[in-house]
């Protein structure tokens, strides 16, 4: 079954660019883990990754090579968990991912 069959099936229209954006992640990201995808109300896709450490990471496709993001991440040592929210390129995610160390919870 496709994305947009899933979409219609459940009364909400899949945002092509949104799932054009998603397609290119998927297929340029090797060893990906296998995270939660969530069709928000407003047609675009949504990837969400957890951990048992209180660390995600949410990627809602936006279209035209862009994300709008959310992390939460646990630094060693630390009590308070660190929350940051955002928007970027497809690149962008990239610096995101090695700059909070969310390695280990993206890729196999």
């Amino acid at each position: 079954m496709s994305l947009q069959y899933d979409a219609a099936q459940d009364g909400y229209e899949l945002s092509v660019e949104s799932e054009s954006d998603f397609k290119d992640f998927i297929l340029s990201t090797a060893e990906l883990q296998q995270g939660d995808l969530v069709l928000m109300e407003n047609g675009n896709l949504r990837l969400v990754w957890e951990d048992d450490e209180d660390t995600q990471l949410g990627l809602q496709f936006l279209g035209s090579n862009r994300i709008q993001f959310v992390i939460f991440k646990r630094r060693s040592g630390e009590e308070h968990i660190t929350q940051v929210a955002g928007r970027d390129s497809l690149t962008g995610l990239n610096k995101l991912i090695d700059a909070f160390d969310l390695q280990t919870l993206l890729y196999k």
